[in-house]
Protein backbone atom coordinates (compact mmCIF):
# COMPACT_ATOMS: atom_id res chain seq x y z
CA UNK A 1 0.00 0.00 0.00
CA UNK A 2 0.89 3.67 -0.13
CA UNK A 3 2.12 5.57 2.92
CA UNK A 4 2.60 9.32 3.07
CA UNK A 5 3.10 12.14 5.57
CA UNK A 6 1.30 15.48 5.16
CA UNK A 7 1.94 18.74 6.94
CA UNK A 8 -1.01 20.56 8.50
CA UNK A 9 -1.68 22.75 5.47
CA UNK A 10 -1.63 19.85 3.01
CA UNK A 11 -3.78 17.80 5.37
CA UNK A 12 -6.42 20.53 5.51
CA UNK A 13 -6.36 20.87 1.72
CA UNK A 14 -6.85 17.12 1.27
CA UNK A 15 -9.67 17.13 3.83
CA UNK A 16 -11.38 19.98 1.96
CA UNK A 17 -11.22 18.01 -1.30
CA UNK A 18 -12.24 14.63 0.11
CA UNK A 19 -15.04 15.75 2.43
CA UNK A 20 -17.66 16.48 -0.28
CA UNK A 21 -16.67 13.30 -2.14
CA UNK A 22 -17.06 11.24 1.05
CA UNK A 23 -20.65 12.24 1.79
CA UNK A 24 -23.09 9.31 2.17
CA UNK A 25 -24.60 8.36 -1.18
CA UNK A 26 -27.53 6.12 -2.17
CA UNK A 27 -26.37 2.57 -2.79
CA UNK A 28 -26.36 -0.86 -1.25
CA UNK A 29 -29.03 -3.39 -0.51
CA UNK A 30 -31.47 -1.00 1.17
CA UNK A 31 -30.86 2.10 -0.93
CA UNK A 32 -28.73 3.75 1.76
CA UNK A 33 -24.98 4.14 2.03
CA UNK A 34 -23.77 1.29 4.23
CA UNK A 35 -20.10 2.30 4.19
CA UNK A 36 -18.48 3.51 7.41
CA UNK A 37 -16.57 6.85 7.38
CA UNK A 38 -13.20 5.18 6.78
CA UNK A 39 -14.57 3.35 3.74
CA UNK A 40 -16.21 6.51 2.40
CA UNK A 41 -12.97 8.51 2.69
CA UNK A 42 -11.00 5.68 1.11
CA UNK A 43 -13.45 5.55 -1.80
CA UNK A 44 -13.29 9.35 -2.09
CA UNK A 45 -9.51 9.22 -2.48
CA UNK A 46 -9.87 6.47 -5.10
CA UNK A 47 -12.47 8.56 -6.95
CA UNK A 48 -10.13 11.55 -6.94
CA UNK A 49 -7.34 9.39 -8.39
CA UNK A 50 -9.69 7.96 -11.02
CA UNK A 51 -10.81 11.44 -12.06
CA UNK A 52 -7.20 12.65 -12.35
CA UNK A 53 -6.19 9.58 -14.37
CA UNK A 54 -9.02 9.97 -16.89
CA UNK A 55 -8.61 13.74 -17.20
CA UNK A 56 -5.31 13.24 -19.02
CA UNK A 57 -3.69 16.25 -17.34
CA UNK A 58 -1.15 14.40 -15.17
CA UNK A 59 2.55 14.78 -16.03
CA UNK A 60 4.13 11.99 -18.06
CA UNK A 61 6.36 9.33 -16.52
CA UNK A 62 9.04 7.71 -18.64
CA UNK A 63 7.67 9.54 -21.66
CA UNK A 64 4.14 8.16 -21.27
CA UNK A 65 0.96 9.41 -19.64
CA UNK A 66 -0.11 7.47 -16.53
CA UNK A 67 -2.39 4.57 -17.41
CA UNK A 68 -3.55 1.17 -16.19
CA UNK A 69 -3.61 -2.08 -18.17
CA UNK A 70 -5.88 -5.00 -17.29
CA UNK A 71 -4.81 -8.34 -18.80
CA UNK A 72 -7.25 -11.25 -19.06
CA UNK A 73 -7.88 -14.27 -21.26
CA UNK A 74 -10.69 -14.08 -23.80
CA UNK A 75 -12.39 -17.15 -22.29
CA UNK A 76 -12.32 -15.65 -18.80
CA UNK A 77 -13.48 -12.23 -20.02
CA UNK A 78 -16.51 -13.61 -21.86
CA UNK A 79 -17.49 -16.41 -19.45
CA UNK A 80 -19.88 -14.77 -17.00
CA UNK A 81 -19.66 -16.43 -13.61
CA UNK A 82 -16.80 -18.79 -14.54
CA UNK A 83 -15.42 -19.98 -11.17
CA UNK A 84 -12.01 -18.54 -10.42
CA UNK A 85 -11.83 -16.44 -13.60
CA UNK A 86 -9.25 -13.73 -12.99
CA UNK A 87 -7.09 -11.20 -14.76
CA UNK A 88 -4.21 -8.95 -13.75
CA UNK A 89 -4.18 -5.19 -13.31
CA UNK A 90 -0.81 -3.64 -14.18
CA UNK A 91 0.64 -7.18 -14.37
CA UNK A 92 0.56 -7.93 -10.65
CA UNK A 93 -2.81 -7.14 -9.01
CA UNK A 94 -5.43 -9.91 -9.43
CA UNK A 95 -8.91 -8.82 -10.55
CA UNK A 96 -12.05 -10.85 -11.17
CA UNK A 97 -13.55 -11.21 -14.64
CA UNK A 98 -16.40 -8.89 -13.63
CA UNK A 99 -13.92 -6.26 -12.44
CA UNK A 100 -12.11 -6.59 -15.78
CA UNK A 101 -15.39 -6.02 -17.64
CA UNK A 102 -16.06 -2.90 -15.58
CA UNK A 103 -12.54 -1.58 -16.10
CA UNK A 104 -12.90 -2.12 -19.86
CA UNK A 105 -15.62 0.55 -19.88
CA UNK A 106 -13.13 3.18 -18.81
CA UNK A 107 -10.94 5.15 -21.19
CA UNK A 108 -8.28 5.38 -18.47
CA UNK A 109 -7.74 1.60 -18.58
CA UNK A 110 -6.43 -0.40 -21.54
CA UNK A 111 -7.78 -3.98 -21.70
CA UNK A 112 -5.31 -6.51 -23.13
CA UNK A 113 -7.26 -9.61 -24.16
CA UNK A 114 -5.21 -12.79 -24.55
CA UNK A 115 -5.83 -15.93 -26.60
CA UNK A 116 -5.37 -19.51 -25.40
CA UNK A 117 -1.63 -19.38 -26.15
CA UNK A 118 -1.09 -16.05 -24.40
CA UNK A 119 -1.00 -13.97 -27.58
CA UNK A 120 -2.54 -10.49 -27.45
CA UNK A 121 -5.81 -10.58 -29.41
CA UNK A 122 -6.95 -7.02 -28.79
CA UNK A 123 -5.69 -3.98 -26.92
CA UNK A 124 -9.22 -2.57 -27.11
CA UNK A 125 -8.42 1.06 -27.82
CA UNK A 126 -10.55 2.41 -30.63
CA UNK A 127 -13.79 0.44 -30.71
CA UNK A 128 -14.61 0.89 -27.02
CA UNK A 129 -13.58 4.50 -26.40
CA UNK A 130 -16.15 7.29 -26.38
CA UNK A 131 -15.45 10.13 -28.80
CA UNK A 132 -15.54 13.79 -27.81
CA UNK A 133 -18.82 14.23 -29.68
CA UNK A 134 -20.37 11.24 -27.91
CA UNK A 135 -19.16 12.54 -24.56
CA UNK A 136 -20.83 15.89 -25.24
CA UNK A 137 -24.05 14.16 -26.23
CA UNK A 138 -23.96 12.05 -23.06
CA UNK A 139 -23.40 15.17 -20.96
CA UNK A 140 -26.43 16.84 -22.53
CA UNK A 141 -28.65 13.77 -22.28
CA UNK A 142 -27.69 12.40 -18.86
CA UNK A 143 -26.31 15.51 -17.12
CA UNK A 144 -24.29 13.31 -14.79
CA UNK A 145 -24.54 9.95 -13.05
CA UNK A 146 -27.91 8.38 -13.93
CA UNK A 147 -28.14 6.38 -10.69
CA UNK A 148 -31.20 7.51 -8.66
CA UNK A 149 -30.32 10.30 -6.24
CA UNK A 150 -26.68 10.69 -7.32
CA UNK A 151 -25.38 14.23 -7.85
CA UNK A 152 -22.00 13.50 -9.49
CA UNK A 153 -21.58 15.75 -12.58
CA UNK A 154 -20.58 14.35 -15.95
CA UNK A 155 -16.90 15.16 -15.53
CA UNK A 156 -16.73 12.66 -12.66
CA UNK A 157 -18.50 9.88 -14.56
CA UNK A 158 -17.54 6.90 -16.68
CA UNK A 159 -19.25 6.11 -19.96
CA UNK A 160 -20.73 2.69 -19.16
CA UNK A 161 -21.66 0.20 -21.89
CA UNK A 162 -25.21 -1.00 -21.10
CA UNK A 163 -24.47 -4.15 -23.10
CA UNK A 164 -20.91 -4.88 -22.03
CA UNK A 165 -18.11 -4.13 -24.48
CA UNK A 166 -16.75 -7.65 -23.88
CA UNK A 167 -20.10 -9.09 -24.99
CA UNK A 168 -20.15 -7.20 -28.27
CA UNK A 169 -21.90 -4.07 -27.02
CA UNK A 170 -21.30 -1.16 -29.42
CA UNK A 171 -19.81 2.18 -28.39
CA UNK A 172 -22.93 4.00 -29.56
CA UNK A 173 -25.04 6.57 -27.75
CA UNK A 174 -27.96 4.16 -27.44
CA UNK A 175 -25.69 1.74 -25.55
CA UNK A 176 -23.95 4.24 -23.26
CA UNK A 177 -24.85 5.82 -19.93
CA UNK A 178 -22.97 8.01 -17.46
CA UNK A 179 -22.21 6.46 -14.08
CA UNK A 180 -19.92 7.74 -11.32
CA UNK A 181 -17.23 5.37 -10.09
CA UNK A 182 -19.19 4.22 -7.03
CA UNK A 183 -22.38 3.42 -8.94
CA UNK A 184 -20.44 1.98 -11.88
CA UNK A 185 -19.03 -0.59 -9.47
CA UNK A 186 -22.50 -1.18 -8.01
CA UNK A 187 -24.02 -1.89 -11.43
CA UNK A 188 -21.25 -4.38 -12.25
CA UNK A 189 -21.02 -6.10 -8.87
CA UNK A 190 -24.59 -6.24 -7.52
CA UNK A 191 -28.11 -7.03 -8.68
CA UNK A 192 -28.76 -3.44 -9.72
CA UNK A 193 -29.23 -3.19 -13.49
CA UNK A 194 -29.25 -0.44 -16.09
CA UNK A 195 -31.45 -0.34 -19.18
CA UNK A 196 -32.25 1.98 -22.06
CA UNK A 197 -35.82 3.27 -22.08
CA UNK A 198 -38.01 3.62 -25.15
CA UNK A 199 -37.20 7.34 -25.25
CA UNK A 200 -33.48 6.62 -25.49
CA UNK A 201 -32.69 7.52 -21.88
CA UNK A 202 -31.04 5.12 -19.42
CA UNK A 203 -32.65 4.09 -16.16
CA UNK A 204 -31.61 1.88 -13.25
CA UNK A 205 -33.60 -0.93 -11.68
CA UNK A 206 -32.92 -2.20 -8.14
CA UNK A 207 -32.81 -5.83 -7.03
CA UNK A 208 -36.26 -7.48 -6.84
CA UNK A 209 -36.46 -7.31 -3.04
CA UNK A 210 -36.07 -3.51 -3.07
CA UNK A 211 -39.00 -2.80 -5.42
CA UNK A 212 -41.21 -0.77 -5.47
CA UNK A 213 -39.68 1.30 -2.64
CA UNK A 214 -36.69 2.60 -4.60
CA UNK A 215 -37.12 5.02 -7.53
CA UNK A 216 -35.76 3.63 -10.78
CA UNK A 217 -34.89 6.93 -12.43
CA UNK A 218 -34.03 10.48 -11.50
CA UNK A 219 -37.11 12.66 -11.45
CA UNK A 220 -36.16 15.07 -14.23
CA UNK A 221 -32.84 16.75 -14.91
CA UNK A 222 -30.81 17.92 -11.94
CA UNK A 223 -29.39 21.43 -11.75
CA UNK A 224 -25.72 21.33 -12.62
CA UNK A 225 -22.93 23.57 -13.75
CA UNK A 226 -22.54 23.78 -17.55
CA UNK A 227 -21.08 20.56 -18.94
CA UNK A 228 -17.47 20.54 -20.10
CA UNK A 229 -16.66 17.64 -22.38
CA UNK A 230 -12.89 17.50 -22.04
CA UNK A 231 -12.45 13.83 -21.17
CA UNK A 232 -12.09 10.61 -23.16
CA UNK A 233 -11.41 12.33 -26.47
Amino acid sequence: GLVGVLDAEAGQALEAVLSPLAKPRPSGEHGVDERDPAQRYGDALAELADHSLRAGSLPSEGGEKPRMVVTIGLRELCADGLPGATGLLNQDVPVTAEQARRLACDAGVIPAVLGSKGEVLDLGREQRLVSTAQRRALALRDGGCVFPGCDRPEGWCHAHHVQHWSEGGPTDLHNLALLCGEHHRLIHHSEWNIHMGSGGKPYCTPPPWMRPHIPQQRAGPMTRAPARATLDG
